[in-house]
């Protein structure tokens, strides 16, 4: 399918069924974004298992659902598939785990998101002949170590937060090897004063020392050791995004951008920032209108179809909008003091997921305490019938993430970026 057109389907696709994301998911019973689901729907999909619902997303479809069901999960499916293209042999084979020793303060989560990016980026290095790397984000040094140490490319750090800067100092102290990395403190935006601060760290990056690291994986391409270099950001948040893109555009130093862009809707303003596409500015109108556009944001910055838990999170999305609804209709008090709302130990049930609550609101007595649990369980009670639509929802929203991120990625094709 032609750019244009594929853009146009996926304009067409996210207008008709905008209702999904034209409110905020805590607000689904206050915005009555459930009674915009097609009942039809509801039924058949409360019919599967949790496996089943599990498998939904990858593109199971059932002989006996409704045509309009059946077509829209083959139209997402079809829509988001170059989104789930499997990584490259080449690329496999670099990818490997972190030794035990690097994992110190690193969740599960983390660890995997570092073996491959920095597989990742040493796969952009070897093709673009590059072996320096600038990591923006760089926060205390993870991904600088593994780049240098595993792959021997010099980098240099940046971030915005100046507490990092000594923590990242200390760790390179007991990494082993602390001549090719260098850290600074800067914060990255695609103002002309940061475009020549950045401009002048590359131009005056310390020449490579000669060390070990990195000898089992040395590529059998000469890589250019003079200025030029790969953009990384593990974590491009918000504005950073479409700032590095831009940052990338206009310093001739970078040969290629890698970025993994993430809370996209924590931007202060969407002018010149979503859409960026002139293809896609066009089809605006037909697809998201200003009020919906955080919400569809908001949406792609979600968890994507393989780890998405069918079986937990319809229940806690139901629990966390109940709990709206008590907040924004009786004034209940409460305030998130963490985080993280819920663990998963916390949405096990109704019962623990209440007192959980009721931890962050701050009552003057007994009876006022035993007065807002019972609000809040007459809120369940009057909702839970609800849970099939909200399980729906969820696997609908699931859909709709495959679709807002492949678009939000496709608006760098401004700058033939893939």
């Amino acid at each position: 399918m032609e750019k244009t057109e594929h853009l146009s389907s996926c304009a067409r696709f996210l207008s008709e069924f905008s209702w999904i994301y034209n409110a905020r998911m805590t607000d689904l019973l206050i915005a009555d974004t459930l009674d915009a689901i097609p009942a039809e729907w509801v039924n058949h999909i409360d019919k599967l298992s949790d496996e089943e619902l599990g498998k939904v997303p990858f593109g199971l479809i059932k002989n006996d659902w409704p045509p309009s069901l059946q077509s829209f999960v083959s139209r997402a499916v079809e829509l988001g598939e170059a989104r789930f293209l499997e990584p490259s042999a080449e690329l496999v084979s670099k990818k490997m785990a972190l030794p035990t020793a690097w994992c110190q303060g690193l969740t599960p989560k983390k660890q995997l998101e570092l073996e491959w990016v920095a597989a990742l980026v040493a796969d952009v290095c070897n093709t673009t002949h590059c072996n320096r790397v600038i990591d923006v984000g760089a926060g205390v040094g993870h991904l600088a170590r593994v780049l240098h140490r595993r792959y021997g490319f010099t980098v240099l750090g940046i971030d915005s937060d100046a507490s990092h800067l000594p923590k990242a100092q200390e760790r390179l102290q007991h990494s082993g090897c602390m001549e090719n990395i260098h850290h600074f403190t800067l914060q990255v935006d695609d103002s002309a004063a940061t475009l020549e601060k950045v401009r002048h760290m590359l131009i005056n990056c310390p020449d490579h020392v000669p060390c070990t690291c990195g000898d089992e994986y040395k590529s059998d391409k000469v890589l250019d050791t003079k200025n030029r270099y790969v953009l990384v950001s593990l974590h491009g948040c918000g504005q950073l995004s479409p700032g590095l893109v831009r940052l990338f555009h206009a310093l001739t130093e970078l040969e290629a951008l890698v970025c993994i862009g993430c809370c996209y809707h924590k931007a202060t303003e969407l002018y010149n920032y979503f859409p960026l596409s002139h293809e896609l500015a066009s089809l605006g109108d037909q697809w998201l209108s200003p009020d919906a556009q955080y919400q569809g944001l908001r949406l792609a910055c979600q968890e994507l179809r393989d780890s998405w838990a069918p079986d937990r999170e319809p229940r806690h999305l139901l629990f966390r909008a109940l709990l709206e609804v008590a907040c924004q209709k009786y004034g209940l008090p409460w305030k998130k003091s963490r985080r993280h709302m819920a663990r998963h130990s916390q949405l096990s049930s109704w019962d623990a997921y209440r007192e959980h609550v009721m931890k962050d609101v701050h009552c003057h007595t007994s009876d006022e305490q035993d007065s807002w649990c019972s609000i809040l369980n007459c809120l369940h009670t009057r909702h839970q019938h609800q849970l099939p639509a909200v399980r729906t929802l969820t696997v609908c929203s699931t859909w709709h993430i495959i679709r807002v991120k492949y678009s939000y990625l496709r608006k760098l094709a401004r700058f033939n970026t893939e």
